[in-house]
């Protein structure tokens, strides 16, 4: 026992202990400064307001996401409608990945240390909770056993197909994987395929199946709707410079709402072109040792530019996947022999190695500044006005009167009312939103509106609360109607979501 003890509390170990407490320590802290926003409170409340697994896999089908992190909410849900405990169990997944990344990564410390606190790990993945850091979990447990992957390929493409069942974009670098070890097997002239490689193969091949069914929506759902009619050429030129964007994360730290903002972009266009541009260049640079992960990189690249041409999703969130292409490239490269390449000829080893660490840790510099940066303006700032708004209505014991939206500004409300609220564009109680094309065409001009809310009153007895994300014209809805009459209580305005401030109203029968 003497002898596994001080074998398990050796320097290294006590290191990674240490730094896995901060972590979780800070990422602790984070949540509990940390407000809903809309899509995290939409997952938590597609959860929390199914009845069952099947009620789920229904309320899911507009989605666009594979529903493992939704049924993981489901059970904790049944628990607790506090969306405290969904937060919990999010920052517990995130620190499983940073022990697993710390034990088993082929990095030097600091290498560790940067990337844990970078911004997608430290702040995007982290304290927003979302389905991202189940994927890299997963991802992350099968690298963990990349260098027994032939012993253990049904192992390692079980790990893959779960992971890319926690988010559409975790199927691109899964595949690229899979891709890669497929042509390894080629390239070493294998005169066969082994039984076990070929079942891991269909195991990773019916995981891939299964992701695609939970992400096809409908035929009436609002996705295409809801996509910018852009010229082909702002389409590839933002498809590829989402590379840029994800490699080198820098919020514009200049405004209060810095979130989903580029400081680069916002400073000049055509320089973040040239240098997302550039940037494609980097991993000829990085991954000069060895061909075929070169190639994972670049298929990383065109397979991201794909994912973002098609679906013109467009946030760091997404981007991401980026970054996660050249951690994992570092971290399955480490298992090739270097080989000689054109690079060999135009510099020596250690200009290729001073060139490539520049560049490594020049990104996680840059990725670490911005995420502690970004960690801290949620501390000091609310993330959204959702909670702010809650409380004020418990504070003034307004809870018991009707809550009324327009339509999705009200879901983060919804989470901190632990009920759901009424939505004037579907005429009925909801909390989370339903991407249908009905929901989405309803029209939101103030006459309809105002009769809406002339219905909804005929109903009620007492006053009841309106909630809007902009400030509303009173002596201009007073024309429309002369029934009502509509209060100002609050407004929560300084927040980092720029469209989750709330203004408050109360309205009565005159």
């Amino acid at each position: 026992m003497a002898g596994i003890d001080s074998t398990f509390w050796n320097k290294k170990n006590l290191n990674y202990f240490f730094i896995t407490c901060v972590f979780f320590t800070l990422s602790l802290i984070g949540i509990l400064h940390h407000e809903l926003w809309l899509d995290e409170s939409h997952h938590w409340l597609l959860a929390r307001d199914s009845k069952s697994i099947i009620d789920l896999i229904n309320n899911t089908k507009y989605e666009g996401h594979p529903i493992l992190w939704n049924i993981l909410l489901f059970f904790i849900s049944k628990f607790s409608l506090d969306p405290y405990w969904m937060q919990l169990l999010h920052i517990s997944i995130s620190s499983l990945l940073v022990v697993v990344f710390l034990k088993k990564s082929p990095f030097t410390l600091l290498f560790k240390v940067l990337f844990i606190f970078s911004y997608f790990i430290f702040f995007e993945y982290t304290l927003l909770s979302r389905n991202y850091n189940l994927g890299i979990l997963f991802l992350f447990l099968a690298l963990s056993i990349y260098s027994y992957r032939k012993e253990k390929i049904v192992l390692f493409s079980v790990l893959l197909a779960i992971a890319s069942n926690t988010h559409a974009i975790f199927i691109v670098i899964t595949t690229c994987i899979m891709f890669i070890i497929c042509l390894e097997s080629i390239e070493k002239n294998r005169p066969y395929i082994s039984t076990k490689m070929i079942f891991g193969m269909f195991l990773f091949a019916i995981g891939i199946l299964l992701a695609i069914i939970q992400i096809i929506p409908p035929s009436d759902n609002s996705f295409f709707e809801r996509v910018q009619d852009l010229s082909l050429f702002q389409r590839v030129s933002r498809s590829f410079i989402a590379f840029f964007k994800g490699v080198f994360v820098i919020p514009d730290f200049r405004t209060i709402h810095f979130w989903n903002s580029h400081f680069i972009v916002n400073i000049s266009k055509p320089l973040s072109s040239v240098l997302g541009i550039l940037s494609i260049f980097i991993p000829l640079f990085i991954f000069y040792k060895n061909k075929i992960i070169l190639l994972y990189a670049y298929l990383g690249i065109l397979g991201t530019a794909i994912f973002f041409f098609v679906t013109q999703l467009s946030a760091p969130r997404y981007f991401g996947l980026n970054f996660l292409f050249i951690i994992t490239g570092l971290w399955m490269e480490n298992d090739y022999p270097i080989k000689k390449n054109i690079f060999n000829s135009w510099f020596s080893v250690l200009t290729h190695k001073k060139i490539r660490n520049i560049l490594i840790y020049s990104i996680l510099i840059i990725q670490t500044f911005s995420g502690i940066v970004s960690y801290s303006f949620d501390l000091l700032l609310p993330f959204s006005s959702s909670k702010q708004t809650v409380e004020f209505l418990q504070e003034s014991k307004l809870t018991d009167k009707i809550v009324i939206t327009q339509w999705c500004e009200g879901t983060p409300l919804s989470s901190y009312l632990e009920a759901p609220i009424f939505f004037t564009n579907t005429n009925s109680y909801q909390s989370y939103c339903t991407w249908n094309r009905k929901d989405l065409t309803i029209s939101h001009s103030k006459n309809e509106l105002v009769n809406s809310l002339e219905s909804i009153m005929n109903d009620v007895d007492q006053s009841a609360i309106f909630i809007t994300i902009a400030a509303i014209p009173i002596e201009e809805y007073k024309t429309i109607s002369s029934t009502l009459k509509y209060k100002f209580l609050k407004s929560f305005t300084k927040n980092i979501v720029s469209k989750e401030s709330y203004y408050i109203y109360e309205i009565s029968k005159i």
